[in-house]
Order: structure tokens, then sequence, then C-alpha cells
């Protein structure tokens, strides 16, 4: 015998009725939207909850750079660099540099080649290291943000001491780099590279 009476019989439907139609909808999602990273907007046109066709819009962080370089000094463009990619800012350091060394015939000695080799490799790790973790932020794991933004920030200190800052480091030049590394620098940069490789299998499991 039942103790309670079912009062939502015939209320829950398990198919939808037949006369039903969905509209399909515009909605923008961005260019500030909490979901994402950076500032990226979608035009998506969706039938109920399908997405059914998305355009990314982009630009946003569109900085002026080109116009702002037309009155600086070649040299005084560098620093701008830092600013097209936030979380890559020698690799665009180098990008610039080695257009104009181009554009200007000239080659870097050989020591700043091999310099501005490692710290692009280095830039490269951190920035790899916030796609990961973000990522997998997004996959609902918040721990290995964490993880990712601590070993980053061993990349950081070492930035630091090379040139004085961590996010706009301003290292490199037309012709080389600002300065040889400093006493002790290449034995930080391989003890934390060790410790780095130990560190990837928490962000493997």
């Amino acid at each position: 015998m039942a103790t309670n009476q079912d009062t939502n019989a015939g209320f829950y439907q398990t198919e939808a009725p037949e006369d039903i139609t969905s509209q399909e909808m515009l909605l923008n999602m961005g260019p500030q939207h909490p979901s994402t990273h950076g500032v990226l907007r979608l035009v998506l046109r969706l039938e109920g909850e399908t997405v059914v066709d998305c355009i990314p819009v982009i630009g946003y962080l569109h900085r002026g750079i080109e116009k702002i370089l037309e009155n600086r000094p070649v040299m005084g463009g560098i620093r701008y660099m830092d600013n097209a990619d936030y979380l890559s800012p020698m690799l665009n350091e180098i990008a610039y540099v080695g257009a104009v060394e181009q554009l200007m015939g000239m080659e870097p000695p050989r020591r700043a080649q091999y310099i501005r080799l490692l710290v692009g490799e280095m830039q490269r790790i951190a920035s790899h290291l916030i796609a990961v973790g973000t990522y997998l932020l997004d996959l609902g794991a918040f721990t290995p943000v964490l993880w990712a933004f601590r070993d980053r920030e061993g990349i950081m200190a070492l930035y630091e001491a090379l040139g004085g800052s961590r996010f706009n480091v301003n290292y490199l030049r037309v012709g080389g780099v600002l300065h040889d590394f400093p006493k002790g620098w290449l034995g930080e940069c391989e003890a934390y590279l060790d410790q780095l490789e130990k560190n990837m299998g928490e962000l493997e499991g």
C-alpha cells in the first residue's frame, strides 16, 4: 500500500510534442565572457540549445602598435612587442628584432643567437604551462592550474634576474641582446628545468 500519492503524475514528458518548434537565435558570447580566456567574441547561431554556426570576431586585443611604431625609432619598438602577446613577450621581441635585422641585412653574433634560442624556448614553456593549466581548469580540474602557475613562476624569476622585469623584459636588441647571462644564471636555469621535469608528472596524472 502506497504511503504517498504522486502529485506530479502526467507532469513530466519523456518526448517533446511534435507541434513545438524552436526558433533560430543569434547570441553574442563575449568579448568579456567569464568562460573565455582573453577577449574573444563569438557570434553564435542557435537552434534551441544547439549551436549551428559560430563566427569568431578577433581583434579586441589590438593596441595600435603598427601606428605607434610609425613615430618611434627602431629600438623604441621593442618595448611595445612585449604587449602584443602578454603570455609570450620574449617571442614577440625575437620576431621583431629578427624582422628588423633581415631588413637591414644584419646577422647577430652566434652567442646572441643561442641566447635568443634559450630564452625563447623558456618563454614557450611558460606560455604552454598557462595554456594547459587553463584548459584543465575549463574541464573542471582546479588544482592543475595552480601547479602550472607555480612552474611558470620559476621562468618569470629567471627573466627578472636576466632583464630586471618579469613580463616586459625588453631584453633583445637589434643585432644581439641587452647583455650576456648573469653569473650563475645558467645553473639556476638548469636546476629549474630539472625540477620542472619532475613536476610534469603531476599534470600528466
